[in-house]
């Protein structure tokens, strides 16, 4: 009996993370410019026409302008649509509470827990939520503007502060930014050119970076349509090309070191001339038979042969379906109408938890600040909103980037305050500090999610103590106030979401692993029949879910105690099954082609149900049965030694042995 190993996740330097995140990469900077340049001009048509609560103006920019196009667009009419919903119900709301604290109150309640369930629950979630957010920030300001007649000014100002930084981010990006479909052309180019590169000159340390661009081209592919409905009628041709590119690179995973340099380069120009294809639109070489296939390689080593085959393959799938992707017959996208909740909405108690457990936080924390009658630490009840996730460990973890990036924001802001504002004569000058310090956070705020969050916290605390109106600021102890606010939210939430409902990142990864190894048996169990769209993908999202969870752990810091299912996979266990899949991938192509075989279907099957009964002990974080023997694929290499029965054997045998590295 074996597991999979759980431990503490390696020490990693703080130094090399940060290297990571924030290096270079094509497009950053012009996506950091961008942003500066929108935060000026929202800031200089703020100050110009005195429209109020400038800081959060300049920090609308954030929230949209660090996506593509198709992003930005949509997050600006959602956004528009959730100011207007939360105006026009504020404003009701207030002929209802104004003079009444006690139904106020439940009204805020009611607000978040309505917003924050149909956040997780339906396809418009983040209209809700930011429609919930607005509503309940408005209903607040009842304490700080008594008088209706003002309050219902300040309102109906609101939707000017929202929406002019939407319309100036909208129209920079469609006037500067690159459209989303040249962007994924130029994404596909260039993992095809690692892919060929590493082919070529195995270097294999770049694969797990180009596994996660290839998830995020998908996506990427998938907003694209927003814009240029064209692309709908390829849609699935385009999604089968993706996820063939994505099991390439992870079958690339498992050829060794020693592979023959021919082969190595063999393969790399069946790489390239996919590239060839899908830049200049050649035609596609002749595609070699697979039994011709399996006979080239015949020769070689056992744990060579079966990832060789599998790999040319599906590069002559990947450049049959360029080829067919360039004709005038395209395959069309099957109508999939998508529904308005998603399909556990109304069964998944969690969804009801994670609203309450957010209420409870945000309510608590108005209460706190009301009864002290410290209005300025009201950043409590932003902080409860923004940095409320699925999991403990994602709570905390953005919950640490709200407050290390407010705190450098802040200390930004009080430098600014103390040596910079004073020397400042007009708008111009303030512009160039807005411009140089948006720059800073926006870098910050282009990272992966690991990061990103700090950059617009930085952003935010800046603004807040610089632009407190429309002179030079002078007061610092709007930045205290607003640190106060931040790590009373953050205290608070850490409390309510670490004893009620408590929910593990750990456990989180566990479970998307095991559903990734039920899928992994399912491409077992399909026999020759053609795989089936997205279920390599689906595996792939796994365990890419999986090792980010699995890091984020770490801010759980063991508090949700000992249970066996709470204890995070180790990194490594996590490359082992990564690995495995690549394996499973390299069978599953080689049964595409294949003639039945009873043995080997016996092989499968003893196969499927292993990886189902560990997806079973993973999730509860049980011990692992004992692998499956290799009897059934020796029998067929002994029995019926021919080209085809052994590259499909040794297949079965590569697997297993990937199989037995997991269980090990």
């Amino acid at each position: 009996m074996a597991t999979v190993a759980s431990a503490e996740p390696k020490e990693w330097s703080l130094l090399a993370f940060l290297r990571e995140e924030l290096r270079p990469r094509p497009g950053r900077l012009a996506a950091v410019a961008r942003i500066a340049t929108c935060c000026v001009i929202v800031v200089a048509i703020g100050m110009l026409y005195q429209i109020p609560e400038p800081a959060y103006s300049a920090y609308i920019v954030f929230f949209l302008g660090r996506g593509d196009t198709a992003v930005t667009v949509r997050t600006g009419i959602g956004a528009a649509i959730a100011i207007t919903l939360a105006t026009i119900l504020s404003l009701f709301f207030y002929a209802l509470d104004a003079g009444e604290p006690a139904l106020r109150l439940p009204l805020l309640a009611a607000s978040c827990f309505l917003g924050m369930f149909l956040m997780r629950t339906m396809a418009i979630g983040p209209i809700a939520f930011l429609a919930s957010f607005l509503l309940v920030v408005t209903q607040t300001l009842v304490d700080v503007i008594p008088n209706l007649e003002a309050l219902t000014r300040f309102v109906l100002w609101l939707w000017v502060v929202v929406t002019l930084p939407i319309a100036v981010t909208v129209l920079v990006n469609l006037l500067t930014s690159p459209s989303p479909r040249q962007l994924a052309r130029q994404s596909a180019l260039h993992l095809l050119d690692t892919l060929a590169n590493v082919l070529r000159h195995g270097q294999t340390h770049r694969l797990a970076q180009a596994s996660a661009e290839a998830l995020a081209l998908i996506e990427l592919r998938q907003r694209a349509e927003l814009l240029d409905h064209g692309l709908r009628g390829l849609a699935a041709i385009d999604a089968s090309l993706i996820e063939t590119l994505e099991e390439l690179i992870s079958m690339a995973m498992l050829l060794p070191s020693t592979l023959a340099a021919e082969v190595q380069v063999g393969l790399a120009e069946a790489c390239e001339s996919c590239h060839a294809m899908l830049i200049e639109g050649t035609a596609r070489r002749d595609a070699m038979p697979a039994s011709a296939i399996k006979a080239a390689f015949a020769d070689l080593a056992p744990n060579e042969g079966p990832v060789v085959v599998a790999m040319r393959l599906a590069f002559d799938r990947l450049a049959a379906g360029l080829a067919e992707r360039a004709g005038p017959h395209s395959r069309i996208a099957e109508a999939h109408e998508a529904g308005l909740f998603v399909p556990d909405a109304f069964s998944n108690p969690e969804h009801v938890r994670f609203a309450i457990k957010t209420t409870i936080a945000a309510v608590s924390a108005y209460v706190i600040y009301t009864g002290a009658d410290w209005p300025g630490i009201r950043t409590a009840l932003i902080t409860c909103f923004f940095v409320a996730q699925g999991t403990l460990g994602e709570t905390l973890h953005k919950l640490t980037l709200r407050l290390g990036g407010a705190a450098i924001g802040a200390l930004i802001g009080a430098f600014s305050i103390v040596y910079v504002l004073p020397q400042m004569t007009d708008i111009g000058d303030l512009s160039l500090l807005i411009a140089a310090v948006s720059a800073l956070c926006a870098w910050v705020a282009t990272s992966s999610e690991r990061l990103a969050y700090a950059g617009m916290q930085m952003a935010l605390a800046f603004f807040l103590g610089v632009l407190q109106g429309y002179g030079p600021a002078t007061d610092l102890t709007v930045l205290r106030d607003r640190m106060v606010g931040i790590v009373l939210g953050n205290l608070l939430m850490s409390l309510v979401f670490s004893t009620l409902w408590p929910s593990s990142a750990a456990a989180q990864a566990r479970l998307g692993l095991a559903a990734a190894l039920r899928t992994l048996a399912a491409l077992l169990q399909l026999g020759a029949a053609p795989l089936r769209a997205g279920q390599r993908l689906a595996v792939a999202r796994a365990v890419a879910r999986a090792r980010y969870l699995t890091s984020i752990a770490a801010f759980e810091f063991g508090s949700l105690g000992p249970h066996p299912a709470r204890h995070p996979v180790a990194h490594g266990s996590i490359d082992d099954l990564d690995r495995l899949a690549a394996a499973a991938f390299v069978v599953a192509e080689h049964r595409a082609v294949e003639a039945a075989s009873p043995s080997l279907d016996i092989q499968d099957t003893a196969t499927a149900a292993w990886l189902n009964t560990s997806a079973d002990c993973l999730a509860k974080g049980a011990t692992l049965p004992m692998p499956p023997a290799l009897q059934t694929a020796i029998d067929e290499l002994v029995v019926s030694p021919t080209v085809g029965s052994c590259a499909a054997a040794e297949a079965r045998m590569l697997l297993t042995a990937q199989i037995e590295e997991v269980a090990g």
